[in-house]
C-alpha cells in the first residue's frame, strides 16, 4: 500500500516546495513602504532597494520594519546612483 501512495507524497512534495516560493514578499505588508524605499536598475527593469539612510518622508515605525526584515526578504542595500522614493522613476 506504501508503494501506491509514494507517487502521490512525491508530487505532493513538489507542489508544496514550490508553493512556498509563491507568497508576496513581506516588505509588501508594511505600511508606506514606498516612503522609505529607493529603486535601482537591474538590467531593463527596476527593483527596490534599501537606502543607506531613513528618508525625511518615511515614517520611523515603517524603517524600523524595513531594517528588521531578515534572510531572503531583507531588501538589498542600495548602490550609488538609485532613484530616492521622492523621484518617480523615468520612463522609458
Amino acid at each position: 500500500m506504501l508503494k501506491n501512495l509514494l507517487p502521490a507524497l512525491i508530487v505532493f512534495a513538489a507542489v508544496t516546495a514550490s508553493s512556498s516560493a509563491a507568497l508576496p514578499p513581506k516588505y509588501l505588508g508594511i505600511k508606506d513602504f514606498k516612503l522609505c524605499l529607493a529603486t535601482q536598475e537591474i538590467n531593463t527593469y527596476r527593483a527596490w532597494c534599501m537606502p543607506a539612510g531613513k528618508p525625511e518622508s518615511c515614517p520611523a515605525a515603517s524603517w524600523e520594519q524595513l531594517k528588521a526584515l531578515t534572510g531572503t526578504d531583507k531588501l538589498p542595500d542600495c548602490p550609488a546612483g538609485s532613484t530616492a522614493p521622492a523621484e518617480k522613476p523615468a520612463t522609458q
